[in-house]
């Protein structure tokens, strides 16, 4: 059972560190560098002068990129109990709050780690097996982006600059958008690479080509997103998680609004699922039928195109699940 528990407000240089006891009496607060011997420094000082063992104490801080890989691979290192909680979950649970300082968010979450420690989602070992690839596709996303506003660049210098100045412009995006491309399929080979390492999830990575629209980029994000399908138990939490689960919004009989998919969704993964559904619904098979029937029937397109999201996100945990390739599709050759 635990006594004790660590909040931690995490920054780029920084980690404003905060203990409540069993009681939730504020211990101590502390800020220190963020680097895996100051946190250790200062876990060692504050179990010795407080008297607990690694049992008694949760570490609970917000994901903030790769500044919180650090204290969380820390922890792991320690042995001691590391929770990755939501931001919205701390801010709405401490109700209206005015101003913003890293020594009360440390102390808030710590709250929240007490208050909610039933609930508490452990960080596993799966988080340290699967960083190196969430590192490569996040270096791949910001390639991605960059690709995509030289593409809008090129569209607008074609429109709005003179002859000279768009071709010298023209010259130069083209030169960079190249290089662009060369480096993204480095980093399809490096990712590629990263999960043929891993036995476990090069497995999980062949079974998801197994299923119709699911492509090597999509497996990729699926399997960094769920640290190895560990982080979701049921195959709605990742659709909610992905963004294509439809809500009601309603209130009594006075407020009666459209069922529609929440905005609080893991936007890149969705994006790259919606790809997935457009494909599908274009290739021979059960979801292009499906999708023209359900439009034929007078459903909306949209509406149509997110159930074909939500299936593909079924299947996807299905294989996993089930550990054998989806027979419904034709698998996809493994490079």
């Amino acid at each position: 059972m635990r006594k004790f528990w660590i909040g931690i407000d995490v920054s780029k240089k920084t980690l404003d560190a905060a203990l409540l006891g069993e009681n939730g009496n504020v211990l101590a607060q502390k800020q220190v560098c963020n680097s895996e011997k100051s946190l250790k420094k200062l876990y060692g000082q504050w179990a010795k002068s407080f008297g607990f063992s690694k049992q008694e104490c949760l570490v609970c801080l917000e994901p903030t990129g790769h500044y919180s890989n650090v204290p969380v691979l820390t922890c792991l290192d320690m042995e001691v109990g590391a929770w990755l909680v939501h931001p919205n979950n701390v801010l709405k649970s401490n109700g209206t709050t005015r101003g913003k300082d890293d020594k009360v968010d440390a102390l808030r979450i710590a709250i929240y780690a007490r208050r909610y420690d039933d609930k508490a989602r452990l960080v596993a070992g799966d988080f340290r097996r699967t960083l190196r690839l969430k590192q490569m596709i996040t270096e791949r996303k910001n390639l991605v982006k960059r690709k995509a506003s030289l593409d809008g660049k090129l569209k607008d210098t074609a429109r709005y600059c003179n002859e000279e100045d768009r071709v010298n412009c023209t010259r130069r995006a083209q030169a960079e958008l190249a290089l662009l491309k060369k480096h993204i399929k480095e980093l399809d080979k490096v990712i590629k690479e990263v999960i043929k390492a891993d036995p476990q999830l090069y497995e999980q990575y062949k079974l998801l080509l197994s299923v119709g629209g699911v492509g090597n980029v999509l497996s990729a994000h699926l399997l960094a997103t769920t640290e190895g399908f560990t982080r979701y138990n049921t195959p709605k939490e990742l659709a909610c998680h992905t963004g294509v689960v439809p809500f009601q919004y309603t209130s009594g009989t006075s407020i009666k609004g459209k069922t529609r998919v929440s905005k609080q969704a893991r936007k890149s993964l969705k994006t790259i699922v919606h790809m997935a559904a457009l494909s599908v619904i274009r290739l021979k098979g059960e979801l292009r039928d499906y999708y023209l029937r359900k439009v034929a029937q007078g459903k909306n397109k949209m509406s149509v195109l997110n159930a074909v999201r939500n299936k593909i996100i079924h299947r996807v945990c299905a294989v996993i699940a089930r550990g054998t390739p989806y027979v419904g599709s034709k698998t996809m050759k493994i490079a």
